[in-house]
């Protein structure tokens, strides 16, 4: 092989070699480190309102003490049916807890009624109380840890993060029981309604919500690395368009259903934002899902949200009083359209991914060189295909230079032979 060839088949090797340590890594060996993703956020995503939740096999006097529990982490949540592509099964499959897989590791740290607050500022406080016997009554309160604690716990890169976040801190739960006592039945004159004003103070004060919520994101990546894609799944309406009979008005479920998707645009809107700023982050609406067909809100003829339950459930961690915290929350079925929702868009991730690692793999790729034993020597071709990504221009550039210092020593090599 004459030196122009060997020339240019070395640079061109070379290249693609510094190449690969440029790809992401799950390009370059994949299987060989676990995937790691972390399931984070409020009610929405510890799956409340979907029994059964981890540690509620155990007796009531150690399951008040048990954080799995005490959140209400369910095990059909939404986050525990995530498929990963290459990955077999779903989550719930590989929550650290429960297994050690070389293969995926599902960290949950979702906390029925989280707050941003309760992301990186304060510990979320959890109160049980229920009657044992006719003498005997145990109340306990425990503080659950921070939620950003969890990634002190985590082992390997992070590769997705996921969650629900900024409801409880719009007063969801207020609002629904705002619908339920103060219907529009009650109401007269031309006056906004008591649900009305309420929504008003809370879009007053929507500046430090906002805030908030980015705030949640920024730290995320903190803790989570730059790698980590961040997906942040949106809520659903969560009344029946017609409202139901004299509980909920029309109106008030077209009020309340308008602020959920004015809520959700704010928060594609931060997204969009923190995207816009280099953050690896992504939005994904389950508005059109649950809207399918109808509609599969609370009341809705085929529900995927719970409607108000009024008596207590037995796993409600206070046993007294009326109205069951799984109220108004996705119920299975609501689980898997979450579920579907967050894969599309993790498949989408993915594929973009291998379709990038192609791409960099081909332009750094050595070329074929034709047979050319009878030519002295030949020239490269004077055009290659064009690389657009700066990384590999420079990758080229450092294999030509040790390409060319390669060839000298062999020259100086093969004259020392001759002369010899």
């Amino acid at each position: 092989m004459k030196k122009g060839l060997l020339k240019g088949f070395v640079s061109k090797a070379l290249a693609a070699t510094m190449l690969l340590s440029l790809l992401p890594a799950n390009a370059v060996a994949a299987g060989e480190d676990p995937v790691v993703v972390v399931s984070l956020g409020d009610s929405y995503s510890s799956g409340e309102g979907i029994p059964a939740f981890y540690g509620q096999e155990k007796a009531w006097e150690q399951r008040v003490y048990d954080e799995d529990w005490l959140a209400h982490r369910s095990t059909k949540s939404w986050p525990g049916l995530i498929e990963i592509p290459n990955v077999s099964g779903k989550l719930n499959n590989y929550n650290v807890k429960q297994t050690n897989s070389s293969k995926c590791k599902w960290y949950f740290g979702a906390v029925s009624g989280a707050e941003t607050k309760h992301f990186s500022k304060s510990t979320q406080r959890k109160d049980t109380y229920k009657r044992l016997s006719l003498f005997k009554t145990l109340k306990t309160t425990s503080y659950l840890p921070k939620q950003a604690d969890i990634f002190n716990k985590v082992s390997g890169d992070v590769d997705y993060v996921t969650l629900t976040i900024g409801g409880n801190d719009m007063g969801f739960v207020d609002v629904i029981t705002t619908c339920a006592t103060g219907s529009t039945y009650l109401h007269f004159g031309s006056g906004k309604l008591k649900l009305e004003k309420q929504i008003d103070e809370i879009w007053a004060g929507y500046s430090t919500i906002r805030s908030n919520i980015k705030s949640v994101y920024t730290d995320i990546k903190a803790k989570a690395g730059a790698q980590a894609n961040i997906i942040v799944a949106g809520y659903p309406k969560l009344l029946d368009k017609e409202g139901k009979g004299v509980l909920i008005s029309e109106k008030e479920a077209t009020i309340v259903n308008q602020n959920v998707t004015k809520f959700n645009n704010s928060i594609a809107d931060i997204v969009n934002e923190c995207r816009n700023q280099g953050m690896n982050i992504y939005f994904v609406d389950v508005e059109t899902e649950f809207d399918k067909d109808g509609g599969h809100q609370a009341y809705s003829d085929n529900a995927w949200i719970n409607s108000i339950i009024l008596t207590k459930q037995d796993q409600d961690l206070e046993q007294n009083g009326f109205v069951s915290a799984y109220s108004i929350h996705p119920n299975e079925e609501g689980a898997k359209a979450y579920a579907r929702c967050v894969n599309a868009k993790i498949r989408e991730i993915e594929n973009n991914k291998t379709a990038r690692s192609a791409m960099l793999a081909k332009a750094a790729a050595p070329e074929v060189i034709p047979d050319t034993s009878a030519v002295e020597e030949t020239t490269a071709p004077a055009t290659e295909a064009a690389v657009n990504d700066e990384d590999v221009i420079e990758a080229t550039e450092a294999a030509e230079q040790t390409a060319d210092e390669t060839l000298n020593e062999q020259t100086v090599d093969e004259a020392a032979a001759e002369t010899e």
